[in-house]
């Protein structure tokens, strides 16, 4: 990749240094050297790409000090709405009534997982599960496994969830849907979820299902390691391919917000996420490029 990289700038060589800091590559830096901090608050999901952002940049700019801080997307809004950060972190989609202005940087599948060790592994990974009956899973309708298929086993399907106000948690109940109804807005699930096993970040949430061997839940695409399964949906694995060309039914975008368009250095930490070094660092975290 920076490979890829150094051939941009030695073709974009004498077009300015505007070009550069747009692609991530900047020569010149705006204000000088004078000490400049950021406060990024918000999204578990985001938190690890952004994170690995900004000790690169850093590692650049030594004059600018990056604290980022995973609060959970809400939180991470209502910071950037309030002024109590430069930078939000969403990984879902923005309300209307949140006014500010929306950078999106990566798209994630959400992968459904189930313990590796599951009885019926091999069953649940060749046929995977049809939207409607992961609707029906967590809105109560499907209570134990061979509610789905006779050929399964007796016992409860385990759910977990993450806490209201999580962003990957508001991006599921948004995509879930049968007949027309997202799965946010169904009264059975409004009165089961309250009853699952609630974990805090993508990493609890693998964690709890790989221990769990009748666990099930949803996790993003990066996230996903050999003591889970991601089962189809609709017949489509979530893969970066899958995302990409919108086959899987299950996917998102992460965003970046301020509170108005961004200046500065907030612009120029921006430009380098966009820019060839940055999408980078989101395709090593497991997520999916804009661009480069």
């Amino acid at each position: 990749m920076k490979k890829n990289a150094l051939a941009i700038l030695m073709i974009i060589v004498g077009l300015g240094i505007g070009t550069f800091i747009g692609l991530g590559i900047s020569l010149a830096t705006p204000g000088g050297a004078q000490r400049v901090s950021i406060e990024i608050t918000g999204s578990t999901t985001c938190e690890p790409v952004i994170t690995t952002c900004s000790e690169q940049f850093m590692d650049l700019n030594p004059n600018v000090d990056i604290s980022v801080t995973g609060t959970g997307s809400g939180s991470g809004i209502a910071d950037t709405i309030s002024g109590l950060n430069d930078i939000g972190m969403s990984s879902r989609d923005l309300k209307p009534s949140e006014n500010v202005t929306d950078y999106k940087f990566a798209k994630d599948g959400l992968s459904v997982i189930i313990d590796a060790a599951h009885p019926n592994v091999t069953w649940l990974e060749s046929n995977g599960l049809t939207m409607d009956q992961l609707f029906f899973i967590y809105n109560g309708t499907y209570d134990t496994w061979n509610d789905i298929n006779a050929t399964l086993t007796t016992q409860t399907i385990d759910c977990y969830t993450r806490p209201d106000g999580s962003g990957t948690r508001a991006a599921f109940e948004e995509l879930v849907t049968s007949g027309g109804e997202e799965l946010g807005d169904n009264t059975g699930y409004i009165s089961s979820v309250t009853g699952y096993n609630t974990v805090a970040s993508n990493s609890l949430m693998v964690q709890g299902v790989a221990g769990n061997n009748y666990g099930f839940g949803y996790c993003g695409l990066g996230y996903l390691n050999p003591d889970v399964i991601a089962l189809p949906i609709n017949g489509v694995t979530p893969s970066v391919a899958t995302v990409q060309d919108e086959s899987y039914p299950i996917a998102r975008a992460l965003h970046l917000v301020t509170n108005g368009p961004a200046t500065g250095w907030i612009q120029a930490f921006l430009d380098y996420i966009y820019g060839p070094y940055g999408q980078e660092i989101v395709a090593d975290e497991g997520f999916i490029r804009l661009w480069f």
